[in-house]
């Protein structure tokens, strides 16, 4: 019997939501200090590696998390942790009997070996705050087994409440590349690419 409330309720909120909106900050001194976590409908993270030189082939992992701490007073002690199931990997090559067979090869032996190698991590080691907008997180990659320094280019897109005024969400795009037989998978180098371009795109909420 309150479902007409609960509607006009939520008819209200989106009328209003529009008119409450206010656009991000790019001024990462105005980003509140405190926990970050990563918010899973909006994130996401592809690799991208070549394919007999003809094609630029795009994977994606569709299960990760992660979170950071911030301080606007001390923007260079951030704190960065990133995990991946690899077991998540989708090759957007269909649920069919092929496309279901191409993903766990390459989740499998030779591969990535998800089984024996069940978490991707990434733990910040050093920021480099750049201009505010662009900079730099190097951290430490876990990956098959095998850890390695990596650096992140980063872009930071904005902080700022969103659609609801009593949150804080932020947003960032990263890039970087490395070379998959560094880290033990070097199966068909170089007919399939060496060179595994990440691309990520994230966004996280004050908690």
């Amino acid at each position: 019997m309150y479902r007409p409330l609960a509607y006009a309720a939520l008819a209200a909120a989106l009328l209003t939501a529009p008119a409450a909106y206010a656009a991000p900050s790019t001024d990462p001194a105005k980003m509140p200090a405190g926990r970050y976590v990563l918010d899973k409908t909006h994130a996401a993270l592809t690799a991208k590696l070549r394919h007999m030189g003809l094609s630029n082939y795009t994977l994606r992992f569709t299960k990760l998390d992660a979170e950071y701490t911030y301080d606007p007073a001390q923007p260079t002690a951030a704190k960065l942790s990133v995990t991946v199931d690899p077991a998540s990997l989708d090759t957007s090559t269909g649920a069919d009997e092929f496309g279901l067979k191409f993903n766990k090869e390459l989740i499998g032996d030779g591969w990535l070996e998800a089984n024996k190698y069940p978490t991707i991590t990434f733990v910040s080691t050093a920021i480099d705050v750049g201009d505010g907008q662009h900079g730099k997180v190097t951290g430490d990659l876990t990956f098959h087994g095998v850890t390695k320094p990596v650096v992140l280019d980063v872009t930071f897109n904005g902080s700022g409440p969103g659609m609801n005024p009593l949150t804080t969400r932020a947003g960032f795009s990263a890039v970087t590349t490395i070379k998959r037989s560094e880290f033990g998978v070097s199966k068909y180098v170089p007919l399939v690419g060496d060179d595994v371009t990440l691309n990520i795109e994230v966004e996280f909420q004050k908690k």
